[in-house]
């Protein structure tokens, strides 16, 4: 079947951010989720000459590396060492168990703490890892791709599927890694930060090649879905207003936390 556990932290995390409601969260924090989410799955319908041409990009360089997608597992499993084995397991740990525990404690720190950058740092990886996730689940269902697991031929497709062997198309792990990396990439305005950030998540993607789990195709279109959703989410009326009433002097968001460390 496809991931229970990716199902698991979308249900866990959308229904965190309305419980809280009960307790002293903002009441605009479940709206807000709901309108970005809302605004997100109608986007296609305000889409302007650049976004469709982005858009038919995404899909036409997918498209375009399937033909390569047997070539690249190829030489993936032929340089398989103890160095790959070492750095490709990124996969294990930035996932999903390391991504519900930091939302979850991003956002009840800043609940708790009345600390609203934080807070809001945590419901924007919540919107952008529960709505790329929930956008990847029903794609995979819709393609029904043959994982390179179970065949060594990249076209091999058998739509609509919900098993794991045909949930191949797109890759869960770079969907999520990229969505949770450009939220976080977006705190600070710094090169390094966002190189860090978005090179943690390009390893998830390249490990789930070398460990033969994802055509190369999977991985760029999760990663292409990461990353638009994530700076949809980042961008959007609702998000931009929170962040802006916690902004410093410097134009930076304040993430300083009270126990001795900047966030």
């Amino acid at each position: 079947m496809v991931n229970k556990k990716l199902i698991a932290v979308i249900f866990f995390l959308s229904s965190s951010v309305g419980f809280t409601q009960i307790i002293e969260s903002p009441k605009n924090d479940f709206k807000n989720f709901f309108k970005c989410g809302g605004d997100l799955f109608s986007e296609p319908a305000r889409f302007d000459s650049k976004d469709w041409i982005t858009f038919s990009s995404t899909i036409g360089l997918t498209a375009a590396s399937f033909f390569v997608d047997e070539d690249i597992r190829k030489i993936a499993l032929e340089n398989q060492g103890y160095f790959g084995n070492v750095v490709f397991k990124i996969d294990d740990y930035y996932h999903i168990e390391f991504m519900a525990a930091s939302i979850a404690a991003l956002y009840v720190y800043g609940l708790t703490e009345r600390n609203q950058d934080v807070r809001s740092l945590g419901l924007r990886l919540t919107e952008a890892t529960v709505y790329s996730g929930t956008i990847t689940l029903l794609l995979k269902v819709l393609f029904g791709r043959e994982r390179p697991t179970i065949s060594s031929d990249a076209l091999s497709f058998n739509p609509p599927n919900s098993s794991w062997e045909f949930t191949s198309l797109p890759s869960g792990h770079s969907t999520l890694s990229f969505a949770y990396s450009t939220v976080m990439a977006s705190v600070y305005n710094n090169f390094f930060w966002k190189f860090g950030w978005y090179s943690l998540a390009a390893l998830v993607g390249a490990a789930r090649v070398y460990h033969n789990a994802h055509w190369f195709s999977d991985v760029l279109f999760g990663a292409a879905i990461g990353y638009f959703v994530g700076d949809f989410v980042n961008n959007h009326y609702t998000n931009q207003k929170e962040r802006a009433g916690g902004e410093s002097a410097s134009g930076s968001p304040d993430f300083s936390i009270s126990f001795g460390f900047a966030f």
